[in-house]
Parts: structure tokens; sequence; C-alpha cells
């Protein structure tokens, strides 16, 4: 493992020869500045881009039109759908999907007893979120937007999980309470420990052959 950025990273979006992350540039009377960077896995070298940059990657093509209806582009979490609609999910648990030409068509919540999502993914015909506070994973149905199925609770096996990934028919998520990745199987509900560390792990995405975990030290590859 290795670290490649020393720092506060608040999120990493995949693309198809780079990942992009904003992270904490400079914290001033109370005050954040967010900066964003590129690591190219061409060449190895990150290098910083601009906010819309960032913001194009997140949102897709009508960011602009999403990026202004967030209370926080920053801790939103976006899915860029296959049909290039664009689903948000807001701090408070609340929710917007856009239509293809970014104005919005849906609006709701994915609240689970009160409690908001960390994270959320696309699998197929289903969004799956993960609720740090009650320790559990949830699948919705993409069309419906109801409850369908519910991994975790009292006996979970995460421990406040943070981020949720999916890597073909499996979903890695960041158990950051219990400083390790946990990897569920989709299609059969089976789960099994993947990796642990010695901190809190935040967030995981793959792209390609490599591995990338932020954590509270930084932003590392496996």
């Amino acid at each position: 493992m290795e670290r490649i950025f020393a720092g506060e990273v608040y999120d990493i979006v995949p693309q198809p020869n780079s990942i992009i992350f904003s992270y904490c540039k400079e914290k001033k009377d109370n005050c954040v500045v967010v900066g964003y960077k590129m690591l190219s896995l061409d060449d190895n070298r990150i290098t910083d881009v601009a906010k819309n940059i960032y913001q194009l990657s997140k949102f897709g093509s009508n960011y602009r039109s999403v990026s202004a209806l967030c209370n926080n582009y920053i801790t939103a979490r976006a899915l860029v759908l296959p049909n290039t609609k664009v689903f948000l999910v807001e701090d408070d648990g609340s929710t917007t999907l856009f239509d293809t030409d970014g104005s919005p068509i849906y609006r709701g919540d994915v609240l689970y007893r009160g409690n908001t999502p960390s994270d959320v993914a696309v699998y197929k015909n289903t969004i799956w979120a993960c609720y740090p506070k009650a320790n559990v994973l949830l699948r919705f149905n993409l069309m419906t937007m109801r409850e369908e199925l519910r991994i975790g609770g009292n006996r979970s096996p995460f421990e406040c999980p943070n981020d949720i990934f999916v890597d073909g028919d499996y979903a890695v998520i960041s158990s950051s309470g219990s400083n390790k990745l946990v990897k569920v199987e989709l299609s059969n509900y089976s789960v099994e420990d993947y990796k642990e560390f010695s901190e809190s792990v935040y967030s995981y995405v793959k792209l390609q052959s490599k591995e990338f975990v932020v954590m509270e030290s930084g932003l590392y590859v496996l």
C-alpha cells in the first residue's frame, strides 16, 4: 500500500483512465477552501483540475444544472445512470432524479428509520445505500424507489459503513468503524471481509486493475 496524497480527501470520482478527487486545501476562520486534483493512470501524475472538471465527472454533462440545485455539491452523492439521467442524494437523505436535459423529474428520500445514507451505488435496476448510524445496507427498486432488501442491523457485518462501490456483481463496503473493506456478493448476499487496515477507511474505488482507498491520513493505492 502506497500513499499518493497526504491530506483530507472528501470524495473520489473514477473516470476511464483517471480518478478525480476533492480535498481540503485550506481551513481558515471556520471556512474550508476546497481543491480538486486528478491522478492519471497513464503516467501516475497528480495535477490540479478546475471545479467544473470535477463537477462534470461527478454529475455528468448537465453538471451545471445539477450542481446548482445541490445544497452542497461536495458532500452530495450522485449516480449518473446508463440512460444519462442523474440520481442525486443530499446530506439530509432527500433525493432528486434529473432528466437527460438536467431538469428535475422526481423528488423523494431514502431515509431509513430517520437515518440518512452516506453513499449510494447503482446495480442493474436497483440502488444500494449504506447507513453508518444504523449499520445497514438497503436495496431500493430504481423504478419505484421502494425498499426491497436489508443487510445488517443488530448483528451487522458492518460497523459504520461509510461508502459503497460496485465492482461487477460485488459491492465493496468501506466499514470505517472496523477499519475494514467488506465484500457483499450481490447475487446471493453473502458477506466476507476483504481487507483490514490500521486506521479508518472511508472510501474505495477500483479502476482497471488498481484499487484506491481514502483513509484518515490520505489517499492510497493498494
